[in-house]
């Protein structure tokens, strides 16, 4: 038989079943709880970062602000940057007789400091850009639609429908032109200082007062057009100024057209190609064809921008001119620094450390082949076909 003292021991260690209950329970809730936070905190943070990955990704149209904050942490002369310094802050050094010097430093006018800063952010008021620009100096339309820049770019009808006449093969001018239609397809919409021409936006050819009256008549139809186009925004820059609500009145907009710069071209499509001559010429047994350049595209006139630059002259609009892009470089490489040349360099596949000067090859040819090379170059051998039966002579 057990003992009462012993029931009342176990009772005591077991406790009531009802109390145990009451202490599980809000323990569980506290955890679901807990559970249900960390669950819902993940999920915010997965929004988050999926927000800024399509926001500011490399498919995505705001590809302006990807060098923003490393330009206005960097570049001294943006507003707003602050040049962090490493290091222990710099204390004042004291003299002998315990007195601080007096910093000399030259307070410059705020005034100065802004109107450099308005020079830097703008090239004009409204900015019309020619087929030409878009084409061949890339780099600096997207320059202009950065954030921060303050014109108001004009892309007319007549460069869009050049854009579609050059975008059609394989060629290194049509793929700059289907590089400029990705741009405007993603800034125009959504960036409102990209505008594209209105249907209404231009001036009749023959209203335009040109300096030169005699030969107004012999100009191709899409320089009208883009000339027409300048024009009307020349005349009508207020216009275009009253709808961007953030801007102020200003009394004399400044109104250009960006052309490109009539510089030297020295893409190997249009440089002549000739075949060496003399002593540096190398040796083939067999004459090479003559070098055939590739066919020129027909609306290759239109990206030139020579004559929109000169009728623009005759029509009294001030003309932008624009360094294209260097060849080989892209339109992203010409904001990038460029490397030194260092050490390294490998050398070319042939030198100049034979005698007199003249290019070694890596690979000698034999004696046999260098012979046979001779007697093909000597101008003065004669061929002659033997008929059936005739035997060669011998020669003196």
């Amino acid at each position: 038989m057990i003992p009462p003292t012993a029931l009342l021991n176990t009772q005591h260690r077991q406790g009531d079943p009802k109390k145990m209950s009451e202490k599980k329970v809000p323990n569980a809730c506290k955890l679901a709880m807990s559970r249900a936070l960390g669950a819902a905190f993940l999920n915010h943070q997965v929004e988050q970062l999926e927000k800024t990955v399509s926001n500011n990704g490399p498919a995505s149209g705001n590809w302006r602000d990807r060098r923003q904050a490393h330009e206005r942490t960097y570049s001294p002369g943006s507003p707003g940057a602050t040049a962090t310094k490493r290091g222990p802050n710099p204390v004042a050094q004291r003299k002998k007789g315990g007195e601080t010097p007096v910093d000399r430093t030259t307070n410059i006018s705020p005034t100065a400091r802004k109107r450099s800063g308005e020079e830097e952010r703008k090239d004009a008021d409204v900015v019309v850009v020619d087929a030409s620009v878009l084409v061949n100096a890339l780099y600096q339309v997207k320059k202009w639609c950065r954030d921060g820049r303050e014109e108001i770019v004009i892309v007319p009808l007549e460069a869009l429908n050049t854009l579609d006449l050059l975008k059609k093969g394989t060629t290194a001018l049509a793929q700059r032109a289907r590089a400029a239609s990705r741009i405007l397809e993603a800034q125009v919409g959504t960036n409102p200082r990209i505008r594209v021409q209105r249907d209404d936006a231009f001036v009749l050819w023959d209203k335009i007062g040109f300096q030169d009256t005699t030969s107004s008549s012999g100009s191709p139809e899409w320089v009208r057009r883009t000339i027409c186009c300048a024009r009307w925004e020349l005349d009508h820059a207020d216009e275009e100024l009253k709808n961007d609500p953030t801007r102020k009145s200003i009394p004399h907009p400044k109104v250009v057209l960006a052309v490109l710069a009539s510089s030297l071209n020295l893409s190997p499509q249009t440089v002549p190609l000739k075949l060496a001559d003399g002593s540096e010429s190398p040796l083939t047994p067999v004459p090479l064809p003559a070098p055939v350049l590739p066919a020129s595209h027909k609306h290759e006139p239109r990206s030139a921008g020579v004559l929109v630059s000169q009728w623009a002259a005759k029509a009294g609009i001030t003309v932008l001119p624009i360094e294209p892009t260097l060849p080989g470089r892209g339109a992203e490489d010409d904001d990038r620094p460029k490397r030194p040349h260092g050490r390294g360099r490998r050398p070319s596949a042939t030198d100049y450390n034979g005698p007199s000067g003249q290019k070694v090859g890596l690979v000698e040819r034999p004696p046999a082949v260098m012979a046979m090379m001779e007697m093909v170059a000597q101008p003065s051998k004669v061929v002659r076909v033997l008929a059936r039966g005739e035997k060669l002579d011998p020669d003196p």
